[in-house]
């Protein structure tokens, strides 16, 4: 995908390693994941940007979050007293 737009959105089913291309710094960023069924990808763009007081007016444009994730029908319930656990490993390659 290209961020071109906010972007708020949850990808079911990717169990695999999300890879991010960063063609501005020629690397790839490599999200493998455990325990996790679900990938949110999301990016504030313009408006929301400017309205976080935390956030730069143009930091939108040098970051995208990628998080590891298990909502909607991946969501995980727990009874009390029971655990999950999801493990996020990012690793950073030359592109080819």
């Amino acid at each position: 995908m290209t961020i071109a737009a906010e972007t708020d959105r949850v990808y079911a089913k990717t169990r695999t390693t999300v890879v991010v291309d960063d063609p501005a710094l020629s690397r790839r960023l490599n999200i493998a994941k455990e325990g996790s069924d679900a990938t949110v990808v999301w990016n504030p763009w313009i408006a929301k940007a400017k309205a976080m007081a935390d956030f730069g007016d143009d930091e939108f444009t040098r970051m995208v979050c990628v998080e590891t994730a298990n909502v909607g029908d991946a969501r995980v319930t727990l009874p009390p007293g029971e655990t999950h656990e999801m493990r996020a490993a990012i690793g950073v390659t030359n592109r080819a």
